[in-house]
């Protein structure tokens, strides 16, 4: 560590983001919880205040019960959620803490959330993606005699910060 107080003094730290999400029990036309498990890839970071480059973060999050109609909407009201952060070059402790990240397919949705905990600590958490899921356009659509398939991978590209 190099002496500098990574708590946050409203510095902001911006990157590339992009990554996989995976829902389970997968999207259908039956309203189910989904528990959603986000990996990103934070690259190209910038700051004026923070040497992070790149870095990459989980986050855990459970929805409440929702159908495929969720995609082409805000995206599903979250009843849990955590993320953990891994920054290099390593400032202080993994940041972690809270994480709203909107399941839909709708372009350049907000992201939230708040570090509670480690590097960058008390500091918002922000940014905006656009995901795109496999088998979205046709979720809960049976195809011929075959029963539809559930929705329960995607992809993202955006920006986040911290």
């Amino acid at each position: 560590m190099d002496g500098r107080d990574l708590t946050h003094d409203g510095a902001t730290t911006t990157c590339e983001n992009s990554g996989t999400i995976k829902l389970s029990p997968g999207l259908s036309n039956t309203a189910t919880v989904q528990n959603v498990t986000i990996k990103g890839k934070l690259s190209n970071c910038s700051s004026t205040e923070s040497a992070v480059t790149e870095g990459k973060y989980v986050a855990h999050l459970k929805t409440e019960a929702v159908t495929c109609a969720v995609l082409a909407g805000e995206g599903a009201l979250l009843t849990e959620s955590n993320v953990v952060f891994n920054l290099k070059p390593k400032e202080g402790g993994n940041p972690m803490g809270t994480f709203d990240f909107p399941v839909t397919e709708k372009a350049g949705v907000s992201l939230s959330g708040l570090v509670e905990s480690g590097a960058f600590e008390g500091g918002a958490i922000g940014g905006s993606v656009s995901q795109a899921y496999a088998g979205g356009e046709t979720c809960g659509i049976p195809n011929g005699k075959k029963k539809a398939k559930k929705v329960n991978k995607g992809t993202f590209t955006g920006s986040l910060s911290l």
